[in-house]
């Protein structure tokens, strides 16, 4: 018996020896060290021998079996080794199964932020540089923060400007008409209610307005709301932050200046415009680009809060987000940004 495992082993040894590839080198372990082969059944067969003959022909096959596992390895990492050494600048085929290290790898593609959310982040930075704080409001609004607290009461000619999007009731019980706001400057309201000065806020988020499309006008578009209130705050102080952030913002290729203007919730109010000093367009080369609102803080806000009244004062500023990006990226189409065309996102 010890002599046919002892055949066995020789066999097997002068076997290997010619096995050329991974393949045949499987089908060797299968055939002398799988659960079929004959050492495998020899141990099987072992439960029919006397103790001392189990333990002295056990001992033995175990040797062989060792000796064949070692064979198994040796040349399973001479294969591994020769591999590695056939890695050549070669493509890979299915017949060689080489292929070329030198080749550069193809890069995973990367997702890209939205133009609006790389101006929001930009401008919040600069922002928060100057001590503002960043607070959020409700896209749902009541008639009242939105219209009412601000001084556009409902015969007011001013509600003209902002084409609204009502909501339906929820029920009779419902004391405020609901709608999509039209503007950030809400939190104004709200925000004074809640905080006593002094203090500085940016508002950013988006707007809806019932109105048609085209190439400059959205239903929804995004504002950046920014209320400062303090005992000396003046339109100097205005002017200095927003020279600061347009400045930084569009690299200091513009040229500021502000004009009178009105809204209801401002006295005075203004309007900021912009004029490129090198446009990239044509469409803005020479021309003045109106790109915010803004005004001293009507009194009679701080009194529908419940501010000691002459003790405070401040400016307000709402600038569209939108245009800013327009102008910085040279975009030529608002619609664009809501068009979810992965050829547009892909630029930024």
């Amino acid at each position: 018996m010890v002599w046919e495992l002892f055949n066995l082993l020789k066999t097997a040894e002068e076997e290997i020896s010619s096995v050329q590839n991974e393949k045949d080198l499987e089908n060797w372990r299968i055939k002398y060290l799988g659960r079929k082969s004959p050492l495998s059944l020899f141990f099987k067969e072992l439960k029919n021998f006397s103790p001392s003959e189990k333990k002295e022909l056990g001992k033995k096959a175990n040797e062989i079996r060792k000796k064949l596992v070692d064979l198994y390895e040796k040349k399973k990492n001479e294969f591994q080794a020769d591999n590695n050494l056939h890695f050549s600048p070669v493509k890979q085929n299915k017949k060689t199964n080489f292929f070329d290290i030198t080749q550069p790898g193809k890069k995973t593609p990367l997702s890209h932020l939205h133009p609006l959310t790389l101006v929001f982040n930009e401008l919040t930075d600069l922002f928060g540089n100057l001590g503002f704080q960043i607070v959020e409001g409700p896209d749902i609004e009541t008639e009242y923060y939105n219209f009412d607290a601000l001084r556009i009461p409902e015969d007011h000619p001013a509600r003209e400007m902002w084409d609204t999007f009502w909501l339906a009731p929820k029920d009779k019980k419902q004391k405020s008409k609901l709608l999509l706001r039209t503007h950030t400057s809400p939190m104004q309201i709200r925000f004074m209610e809640k905080h006593q000065p002094p203090f500085r806020i940016i508002v950013p988020g988006r707007c809806f307005r019932y109105e048609a499309t085209d190439f400059s006008h959205e239903i929804q578009f995004h504002q950046i709301e920014g209320l400062v209130v303090d005992e000396n705050v003046s339109l100097a102080n205005f002017k200095s932050i927003v020279n600061n952030i347009l400045m930084t913002f569009f690299r200091k290729n513009i040229e500021i200046r502000f004009r009178n203007s009105y809204f209801p919730f401002v006295s005075p109010g203004i309007e900021v415009d912009i004029k490129f000093k090198k446009a990239k367009s044509s469409v803005y080369k020479n021309k003045w680009l109106e790109i915010m609102g803004a005004g001293m803080v009507h009194p009679e806000l701080f009194q529908n809060v419940g501010y000691e009244k002459n003790q405070w004062q401040g400016f307000a500023f709402g600038l569209g987000v939108e245009r800013l990006t327009m102008l910085k990226y040279n975009i030529p189409d608002i619609r664009l940004f809501f068009s979810s065309d992965i050829r547009f996102l892909k630029q930024f």
